[in-house]
């Protein structure tokens, strides 16, 4: 596919592809899923969780935190969780005052979907987003009290 891609780089007849894509793939003999992400360039390389567009360097950082391909299946997060994450880190990468509003939607490729690629139901999309807006609204109180914190303890000391 990255070679497929690179080819239209290459003649001035063709127009390049202007978008990164994303492809996933899930090889039944194999019993193995793969992310692989192609630039408009051709390149391509395989990622376990990668972000592409504005946001995506925020994103790439939140995703190496999150436990996405340990070598004991059990140690990794389940795909429900990491629908969570990902509904989080949109929204708490969406600046409201810049950017324009947006329904966050999202898909999967997983045993829950009979290993075929299909969008992620509505109801679990809104728990996720529920559930990460909370959670967005505690992170940001902790920030604040620990701010207040701060002032009390090393406020400016007059002589």
């Amino acid at each position: 596919m990255g070679s497929y891609v690179h080819y239209f780089t290459l003649h001035g007849s063709l127009r390049p592809f202007g978008a990164t894509s994303l492809l996933v793939s899930y090889d039944p003999e194999t019993n193995d899923a793969s992310l692989h992400m192609i630039e408009p360039s051709g390149v391509s390389h395989s990622y376990f969780g990668c972000a592409a567009g504005k946001g995506r360097q925020p994103a790439k950082t939140e995703m190496e935190k999150l436990a996405l391909h340990k070598p004991a299946a059990e140690e990794n997060i389940t795909v429900r969780e990491g629908i969570r994450q990902l509904a989080r880190m949109v929204h708490a990468f969406h600046d409201d005052g810049k950017d324009k509003p947006f329904e966050l939607e999202m898909s999967w490729l997983c045993e829950e979907s009979g290993w075929e690629h299909r969008g992620v139901p509505r109801d679990i999309i809104s728990e996720a987003v529920e559930w990460a807006k909370k959670d967005i609204e505690e992170a940001e109180e902790g920030d604040e009290d620990s701010d207040d914190d701060d002032d009390e303890d090393g406020g400016d000391m007059e002589e």
